[in-house]
């Protein structure tokens, strides 16, 4: 076994490429992200489309059918459902698992960029999105104060938005709850009947006198100037004062209407209930936070706790800014808990291994092989683009028994060669390449268990996917540490001549007593 022979004739050579992998795996695991599960594709494309005004048969006819059409020709297309409302239309695209989702979002795109113009003029413009399980918000806040509602929301969306947007990692701030501000013409149904008013004019009226338009520019001299129309409302006066011509002649807006600066209608409050001081406040805006696909909500929550302080000094008097919901406590709390198992799986495994080897240097080596194999694993999942999650880490629990294996037969047939008399070097040697055949074949046993899980075309081998590969990566390298690490140890610290220890004559006396009191019933 040339590997073998290499770790016991070049020790230093053989250490430094162990330590490059140490070391790599170290900076790979320090790498990676941390998430609760897999980031798994799911081919679904959504479509949405609102219609004000529409209902559900109009939008059925005038969009969903529309799109339907137009979508169905894009290839790999599993099934179509769609949804006609009352003033939105909503389709769901399912794609074949195999279909790469970024690439079905960008045909599905283009399918409906192609139709926008058949669609009815007064729809908003269409959204696709593809389906992902990150785009959910992992965290909110909630900002409550004793202030009039819209002075809130524009709190929360001028300032708290802007400077969480900001963090590494965030996709998405949302905000719901609170008021957002508008400004309200109502009109009496008698008005608009007794002067002849066409709303449609209207609208298009005030549209075209509360805007900002270039007018073109100008040269004098040796300077170009550029010239824009102000024409935005500034007040209220401004826009009650505006003419609108009626079938009597021009009237001031403000004496045929109601002119005010109210809010949006609500359609969804924040409520902020504190248990612990059995306290509720219901002039709330939660403000949701929603990572990229490659941020790492732990370190999104650390940023957003480090700015709080300096958040909540921005915020006006009377005005406190809380965080109301953290997922990221749950995914480091389950990550921490797999990693104790990891790491207690491994204390007992060479506890197990001092009671039978008798000896606390073949002990050592064996145990060594574990840890050298599970860091040395990182590379690899960083390199597949795996993140550190439950199904990672329960892959390598998984993998604590299997790593000590290859190592625990070659020591023992290293021990037996010694014993036969030979040196600690030629006994190193002999005893792992006698049973180098039987070693491979038993790490391809489990090797061929888990890599067809990897393979699975399922969503649920999708998120299998990690699991079955970490326990591969893990066992080929200690299929390597079998054959490099042990050995080489082997030569080198093993006792020469044979040796027990008053502990394992015990234990084996022990033992004995035990397996003669069984023989006997038996």
């Amino acid at each position: 076994m040339f590997l073998a022979k290499l770790s016991i004739d070049r020790p230093v050579l053989v250490t430094m490429a162990i330590l490059v992998f140490v070391v790599f795996g170290t900076m790979a695991y320090l790498g990676m992200s941390l998430n609760l599960m897999p980031d798994v594709e799911v081919p679904y494309v959504s479509i949405q489309t609102i219609y004000p005004g529409a209902g559900p048969r109009e939008v059925e006819t005038l969009i969903t059918t529309k799109l339907e059409e137009t979508v169905a020709t894009v290839p790999q297309i599993d099934y179509i459902q769609s949804f006609s409302l009352e003033n939105a239309s909503i389709i769901l695209v399912a794609f074949n698992l195999d279909k790469d989702i970024n690439v079905a979002s960008s045909e599905v795109k283009d399918k409906v960029d192609g139709i926008l113009r058949e669609l009815p003029s007064g729809i908003e413009r269409p959204s696709v999105q593809k389906f992902d399980f990150s785009s959910f918000p992992f965290m909110d806040l909630a900002l409550s104060g004793d202030m009039d509602p819209r002075e809130l929301y524009e709190i929360a969306d001028g300032t708290l938005r802007d400077r969480l947007s900001q963090i590494k990692g965030v996709a998405q701030v949302s905000l719901s709850g609170g008021e957002k501000r508008e400004i309200s013409v109502q009109l009496r149904d008698r008005v608009v009947y007794q002067n002849s008013i066409s709303m449609a004019q209207l609208n298009q009226i005030l549209a075209a006198q509360n805007m900002d338009m270039p007018a073109g520019n100008f040269t004098r001299g040796t300077q170009d100037y550029s010239v824009r129309l102000k024409g935005e409302f500034s007040s209220l006066n401004e826009l009650s004062n505006l003419d609108i011509p009626t079938q009597f002649g021009p009237m001031k807006l403000g004496a045929i209407a109601d002119v005010s600066d109210s809010a949006e209608k609500v359609t969804q409050r924040a409520i902020y209930f504190n248990a612990e001081e059995q306290r509720m406040e219901t002039n709330v805006v939660r403000v949701s936070i929603t990572k990229s696909s490659d941020g790492n909500i732990v370190n999104i929550a650390e940023e957003v706790r480090k700015a709080l302080p300096e958040l909540q000094k921005s915020l006006p008097a009377g005005a406190q800014l809380n965080i109301i919901r953290d997922d990221s406590d749950f995914t480091r709390a389950t990550v921490a808990d797999t990693l104790m198992t990891l790491w207690l799986g491994i204390l007992l495994t060479g506890i197990i291994l001092f009671i039978f080897l008798h000896d606390l240097r073949s002990t050592l080596i064996v145990a060594l092989s574990m840890p050298i194999s599970i860091v040395s694993t990182f590379i690899f999942l960083q390199a597949a683009g795996f993140t550190l999650n439950v199904l990672t880490l329960t892959g390598f629990s998984t993998a604590v028994g299997i790593l000590v294996t290859n190592s625990v037969v070659v020591i023992e047939n290293i021990f037996r060669h010694k014993d036969m008399g030979n040196k600690r070097k030629e006994a190193a040697y002999k005893g792992t390449a006698e049973i180098t055949v039987a070693v491979l074949a038993s790490t391809l046993t489990n090797i061929v268990v888990f890599l067809p899980i990897a393979s699975m075309t399922s969503m649920v081998g999708g998120f299998l996917k990690e699991f079955a590969l970490t326990v591969t990566f893990a066992t080929i390298f200690s299929l390597i540490s079998s054959f490099t690490i042990t050995p080489m140890l082997a030569s080198l610290i093993i006792p020469e001549g044979k040796h027990d220890s008053k502990f394992g004559l015990k234990f084996d006396a022990m033992f004995e007593r035990f397996f003669g009191a069984v023989s006997a019933l038996l």
